[in-house]
């Protein structure tokens, strides 16, 4: 198909700066971490809860203590988008690499938008489902559409067990996080902040300042959680590799891909104009083989189905 005012991008050097007019929300990528898995999937072994050691007396039989072990495997997503451009766009401007820039841009965008759905989603596949899916049943809290409150908050976030027993992560969409703050403010006092660093524009670097939180810990919002706003996901983020309970979440990738995710094919097409024709161009698919991991299952906690606060003007129909 043509591309949609080819014209004015084709030509124009600002178009190596294309900026995206509404986007959503995500700045909890800035906490995110990922890693990088040799293979095609990722796996852990695990043991449910342990028994204390037992006391003994001089001489006194010891009974032997087994744990049983399991494995849980974590396998990859592929997430996926293209673009196509006409031979007739290509051959009319100067700069026709300029739309390959443009579109390989936002391909990307919605790739990473894909991706912050995707932690959302339950999906009844443990393996390659979202954060829901991945979670321990009894590190669940479901308020059955009920109010949210500052004590079911907390309960949530003690029951992340984890490393120290600290969520390092807290993340919701934005409207969980408004219902936060007007929860705190009702009960008269400011919402929490905590230092946090992001990048500013204006001067070209990173900036301190500070980010909405809860017991200590930095709440994020991904908006793209809309299907589930009434959601939220209290995490230990990050993996030291040690055989104790400090192996969190993490999103994973292919090691060959390092921190270069996305990879690009540009292959000739032959483009549909109209019902009965066609013109040579050139496809490009955008692809991101990558997915979600969690160590222990003490390093996550949910609390969901609360009632959350309203917008302040209804959404157009």
């Amino acid at each position: 198909m043509p591309v949609t005012n080819a014209d004015l991008l084709a030509d124009d050097l600002l178009a190596l700066s294309l900026v995206e007019n509404s986007p959503v929300k995500i700045p909890f990528f800035q906490a995110w971490i990922w890693q990088e898995v040799a293979g095609k999937s990722l796996t852990y072994a695990r043991t449910p809860l342990l028994a204390p050691a037992t006391e003994i007396t001089a001489c006194a039989n010891v009974p032997e203590q087994e744990a049983a072990v399991s494995q849980a495997g974590f396998e990859f997503v592929d997430f996926a988008t293209r673009y196509a451009i006409c031979a007739s766009d290509l051959d009319r401007f100067r700069h026709p690499q300029l739309l390959q820039s443009v579109f390989y841009a936002i391909a990307k965008r919605r790739i990473l938008y894909a991706y912050a759905a995707r932690l959302g989603a339950a999906t009844g596949n443990p393996a390659q489902g979202g954060l829901r899916d991945l979670a321990d049943p009894a590190r669940v809290i479901n308020l059955a559409g009920g109010a949210l409150t500052l004590p079911c908050l907390d309960e949530a976030y003690e029951r992340v067990t984890a490393g120290t027993g600290r969520p390092t992560l807290i993340m919701s969409h934005s409207r969980s996080l408004r219902t936060y703050r007007n929860l705190c403010r009702v009960a008269g006092f400011k919402p929490e902040r905590v230092p946090f660093r992001w990048y500013n524009p204006a001067i070209g670097g990173m900036q301190e300042g500070s980010v909405d939180a809860l017991n200590g810990t930095p709440w994020l919002a991904n908006d793209m959680l809309g299907s589930t706003p009434e959601r939220t996901y209290f995490m230990v983020v990050g993996d030291d590799g040690n055989a104790g309970p400090t192996r969190g979440v993490t999103g994973i990738v292919p090691a060959h891909l390092g921190r270069n995710m996305f990879i690009k094919r540009t292959v000739p097409a032959i483009i549909s104009v109209e019902a009965a024709e066609s013109q040579p161009g050139e496809e490009t698919w955008v692809t991101m083989p990558a997915g979600l991991a969690l160590g222990s299952q003490g390093a996550l906690s949910i609390i969901e189905n609360y009632t959350i606060i309203g917008p302040c003007v209804p959404d157009p129909a």
